[in-house]
């Protein structure tokens, strides 16, 4: 397995970016290509993401277009953003030129579709009708991802005709060649066949007696994540993507189907616990960002946590016949909204460590983050709780500051053993996913007790 150093790129990029800032992007991109040549786009993105737009701008200017381009896919889409409204639309152009088009299909939503537009009149006419035609096909559908440049041959050519074809075609021909793809004269996929089996009979063989008739396909406005999980289903490399009427359009290569994947998992992973929106990596979302994906379902889940309140107060009744501590009324509300936000967070920073997006290392860096995310969060909610004691139960003033201050306070606490837990298990080999979720409820139930009552303490005078 390939092992990458992140702290080496970290440096070089730095030190790069410094470089072009004082010689100028022409002047430093030959030493910048150098450098970078050897090194991978999704490693060099990882890198980038955390760096100043500024710094990023300067450094991509400076870089191989090609790789370049291949960056801007990579980045998250926030950052990516940022980005691409520094760089003039010739960069921007440049990019849409080299890439794959599915992957110049994805800078749409970080362009914005105006400019896109716009910059689809400066590429080759040839690539924007190819970009043009994926765009035709509805959102989130395989069709958008796919690639025209497959492997084609008719059922009569030979083996040597096939191997004569490989010889003489350019890099950029195919997307890949593993699977050889058989259509008639009309354009319809009649068979399928491998390299393999090409490389192991006469030259003289014609395809049609080397072919498999029934090839497994999906039509160009299937949902991206349905032809994910059919290709991981039969263990294809790349999958056949069909017009809807027979007719081969395309090719759904594995390394989009398994981003697809990777994404569907993780949001689901993410939904358990509360985390709404899209599979963004941990360091380009701002606190504003996971305050906004948390916030809704805590909401949420508080509305739902009061009506336990509510089923306290009814048998407690109007005259308090069973002798209930007033304070016990919110106890499931308090305790509850701590264990859920703490929950979010390991969470959160299980699944950014399992992606290698997070080091254990990082454990300052994200403390202060979710401490931040912890004061939106646990304000708003003793906000929503004094608002519910006050003027939902018609409760007194101080137990109504009481819950106003320990939601926050306990928000703040669970967040902040939350974001610690995961990194500390990693640490010391224990995997943060076992242990991490159920230790944050135990814990938070019963320091959040503690934290309860002596805010009580402090603020009841009775």
């Amino acid at each position: 397995m390939r092992r990458v150093s992140i702290a080496p790129i970290k440096d070089r990029l730095q030190r790069l970016a410094v470089l072009v800032q004082s010689l100028g992007h022409k002047k430093a991109a030959p030493e910048v290509r150098e450098e970078l040549k050897d090194d991978r786009a999704e490693d060099l993105a990882d890198n980038i993401a955390r760096m100043d737009t500024e710094d990023a701008v300067a450094l991509l200017q400076a870089m191989d277009v090609i790789q370049a381009g291949n960056v801007m896919v990579e980045l998250p889409t926030e950052t990516a953003r940022e980005i691409v409204d520094e760089l003039p639309d010739d960069v921007v152009a440049s990019y849409l030129d080299v890439l794959p088009m599915d992957d110049a299909i994805d800078l749409r939503e970080e362009v914005g579709e105006e400019r896109f537009e716009a910059l689809l009149e400066i590429i080759p006419d040839e690539d924007a009708a190819e970009i043009r035609r994926l765009l035709a096909y509805p959102e989130d559908s395989v069709g958008r991802l796919i690639t025209e440049h497959f492997f084609s041959v008719t059922p009569e050519m030979t083996v040597k005709d096939i191997l004569k074809d490989l010889r003489q075609a350019g890099d950029e021909k195919y997307e890949t060649v593993n699977d050889i793809y058989v259509l008639n004269e009309y354009g319809y996929l009649v068979g399928v066949t491998s390299l393999r089996r090409v490389l192991r009979v006469p030259q003289s063989t014609q395809v049609k007696e080397i072919m498999r008739t029934d090839p497994v396909s999906v039509t160009a406005t299937l949902d991206e994540e349905s032809a994910a999980r059919m290709m991981a289903r039969y263990g294809f490399y790349a999958l056949p993507v069909l017009d809807e009427e027979g007719r081969m359009v395309g090719l759904f290569t594995g390394d989009d189907a398994q981003t697809i994947l990777r994404e569907a998992e993780t949001e689901d992973v993410l939904a358990v616990s509360a985390v709404s929106g899209d599979a963004e990596p941990y360091y380009s979302l701002s606190p504003w960002d996971l305050y906004k994906r948390r916030f809704p379902w805590l909401a949420a889940l508080f509305v739902a946590e009061t009506l336990t309140g509510a089923v306290m107060r009814h048998y407690a009744g109007a005259n308090n016949e069973l002798q209930i501590n007033p304070l016990m009324f919110f106890i499931p509300l308090v305790i509850g909204a701590g264990g859920n936000s703490g929950a979010q967070v390991t969470t959160t920073i299980t699944r950014a460590l399992a992606l290698d997006e997070v080091k254990t290392g990082d454990v300052f860096a994200v403390m202060g983050k979710e401490v931040l995310v912890a004061l939106m969060v646990g304000t708003s909610l003793g906000l929503l709780g004094f608002g519910r004691a006050f003027f939902g139960w018609g409760t007194g003033m101080e137990l109504s500051l009481v819950v106003g201050f320990a939601l926050p306070a306990i928000v703040i606490w669970a967040t902040t053993i939350g974001s610690v837990l995961p990194l500390a298990a990693k640490r010391f080999g224990v995997d943060p996913a076992v242990m991490s979720a159920p230790f944050i409820t135990t814990f938070v139930d019963a320091t959040g007790l503690i934290i309860y009552f002596q805010i009580a303490l402090m603020l009841m005078h009775k």
